[in-house]
């Protein structure tokens, strides 16, 4: 008789905003849907949320409608501009006080995550802010390459500077630290069991970081990967974007090539791409990577 097979918990990955820089409205973008960055990440009986662009907004209210709130939502900031953080005003778990949110991301000019928070929900500049949060909010600092294993316990998660183990039964995300963007950038890979799924937007080509990276990346199951531009907006003559802090797709698919990762995911989309030049974005990517895919509003993947 054959042996009986141990049930696995899925890990899934579903996008719920793609857009970089500012959401849009366009009908020729909305194929690909224009909410900006936030992407859900199931696995281990986590629910591991990266970025509050305001693609958090309709996630936040299928949490509330429909989801048990008796373990916590984790959620990654890459970084605070403006454009991953806004949606958190309207991330109704927040305000809900049967849930607990644990907030993680990076210091920002010296100040903690929690004050750089306090800051920009000040009430001069909107009147939500981080004291009218009903639900119970842990904010943690990260400063780059931390171990941060997540509890299905409810208890905190454990946060420490070592390597992790890759077949352990919890999942682990494993942060790291990039000058690739104005002010610093967070990169995040999440492991579980012998998966893992790597974040990383708001990256630019850097020759500097490019050997640690592509190690970081080595051999992810999913690469979600900012490519935001085309070689040829990026080395425009009249209209450069090199040094604003993003890739192009050509890069993120040389970078997936070298980290011999399974599927790339390009994300971050500019908010003037229609749904002709993901098109043509995407076969320029399978050109130089085969297994690259344009990242749109619902996609999930099943790792």
């Amino acid at each position: 008789m054959a042996a009986k097979k141990t049930a696995r918990t899925p890990f899934r990955v579903r996008f719920w905003g793609v857009r970089g820089s500012y959401p849009t409205s366009v009908r020729a973008t909305l194929g690909y849907g224009g909410h900006s960055s936030c992407v859900e990440v199931e696995a281990g009986g986590q629910h591991v949320i990266f970025d509050a662009g305001t693609g958090i907004i309709p996630l936040g209210q299928k949490l509330v409608r429909g989801r048990n709130p008796s373990g916590p939502l984790t959620l990654f900031f890459s970084h605070t501009h403006h454009d991953h953080i806004f949606g958190l005003y309207f991330f109704e778990p927040l305000f809900h006080p049967a849930h607990r949110v644990c907030i993680f991301g990076p210091k920002s000019a010296g100040n903690s995550l929690e004050e750089t928070l306090r800051t920009v929900m000040d009430r001069r500049f909107f009147p939500v802010g981080v004291g009218d949060f009903k639900a119970t909010a842990d904010i943690y600092s990260l400063q780059g390459g931390e171990s941060i294993q997540l509890s299905n316990s409810g208890g905190h998660p454990q946060i420490n500077q070592h390597s992790h183990d890759p077949s352990a039964d919890h999942v682990t995300v494993l942060a790291r630290r990039s000058s690739a963007h104005p002010n610093g950038v967070f990169v995040y890979r999440v492991c579980y069991r012998d998966k893992s799924m790597v974040y990383a937007t708001d990256v630019e080509e850097n020759k500097e970081e490019n050997a640690e990276m592509t190690e970081f990346f080595r051999g992810a199951d999913l690469l979600v990967h900012d490519a935001q531009y085309f070689d040829a907006e990026y080395f425009s003559r009249t209209s450069p974007r090199k040094g604003w802090g993003h890739s192009t797709v050509e890069q993120a698919a040389r970078i997936a090539r070298k980290a011999n990762v399974k599927i790339l995911a390009l994300f971050h989309h500019d908010p003037s791409h229609n749904d002709t030049m993901l098109k043509r974005m995407a076969k320029i990517g399978r050109r130089r990577f085969s297994s690259t895919l344009v990242a749109s509003e619902g996609l999930q993947i099943r790792l």
